[in-house]
């Protein structure tokens, strides 16, 4: 077993691996256009103005750090890859430009004069993660991201969009209880959530899943308007506009690593663009139709 030291050592290692590949510019743009999706390679070479060469050695690269992943034939950012890109990359920017005013603070510590002139530059700056002004809450297990979610959902009250690779029936019963409120709701389901039929076959025959169909097909609610089915890159939702959740998944054998629980508008924004992308290439699926078909029965 790897003591603390070697995990550190080993952390420190990719930690310096991906600050090494986001010096390089052709990894950047890459890692930028996968927040897009790369579904056709050959016109992101000629877009990046990249040679193929350069943009396959970098891409690789993106994958090995788990900053990007391929799902479907297209390339997508990872939970990762996404939250580096979307406020990392930008504060560090902001960092940068700021370092003179940065040094003055560090100077003045200690002294009566540190207080204002640290809000004053705060303010000015608008660094996020330098000016605390995101609220990050990291849930270790499964259950925090089930237990978060719920209570997400359940606080809600304007808006919900889910996109999710898990099937977690206590969800699902915060989902039709949104419904229920008039919050506005969609979600989109992962295809490989969809895919082991045993796990489908015990969630099918468990009473409080039985119970959340009940309550669905007495609902008004279309599944056509309400569910898309999609290769999904990683789990996530947004909750009235600020709240967020994103997952971190092992991208190769697909388990839990770490999930945020995220206040800021930004992030919110940024992957409700997202969300509605996938909602456009999602589709219907069988399953859910069975549903609809309950409620004439």
């Amino acid at each position: 077993m790897e003591t603390e030291s070697q995990e550190a050592h080993t952390v420190n290692e990719e930690l310096a691996n991906i600050f090494r590949l986001l010096s390089n510019p052709d990894a950047v743009k890459i890692l930028y256009r996968a927040g897009l999706g790369i579904e056709n390679s050959t016109y992101a070479i000629e877009e990046l103005d990249l040679t193929p060469k350069r943009y396959y050695y970098r891409l690789k690269e993106l994958m090995v750090a788990d900053l990007v992943k391929k799902v479907d034939g297209v390339y997508w950012q990872t939970a990762l890859g996404r939250i580096i890109y979307d406020r990392f990359l930008p504060a560090m920017g902001k960092t940068y430009d700021a370092k003179d005013e940065l040094e003055l603070i560090v100077y003045l510590e200690g002294t009566e004069l540190e207080s204002g002139v640290r809000k004053r530059i705060e303010e000015e700056l608008g660094i996020p993660i330098f000016t605390d002004s995101t609220t990050v809450k990291i849930l270790e297990t499964y259950e925090d991201l089930a237990i978060e979610a719920v209570d997400l959902y359940d606080s809600a009250e304007k808006s919900v969009f889910l996109a999710s690779n898990y099937f977690d029936v206590r969800v699902m019963e915060a989902v039709l209880r949104a419904v229920d409120r008039g919050v506005i709701n969609s979600v989109i389901v992962g295809k490989n959530s969809l895919s082991s039929k045993v796990k489908n076959l015990r969630m099918m025959l468990s009473l409080t899943f039985t119970k959340a169909i009940v309550n669905f097909t007495s609902n008004k609610v279309d599944l056509k308007d309400f569910v898309r089915v999609v290769d999904l890159p990683y789990t996530f939702c947004v909750v009235d506009g600020h709240l967020s959740i994103i997952d971190v998944s092992n991208t190769i054998n697909e388990t839990f690593i770490v999930a945020l629980s995220i206040d800021d508008r930004g992030v919110s924004e940024k992957l409700t663009d997202f969300y509605e992308k996938l909602w456009k290439a999602g589709e219907s699926n069988s399953a859910f139709g069975i549903l609809n078909s309950l409620r004439s029965s």
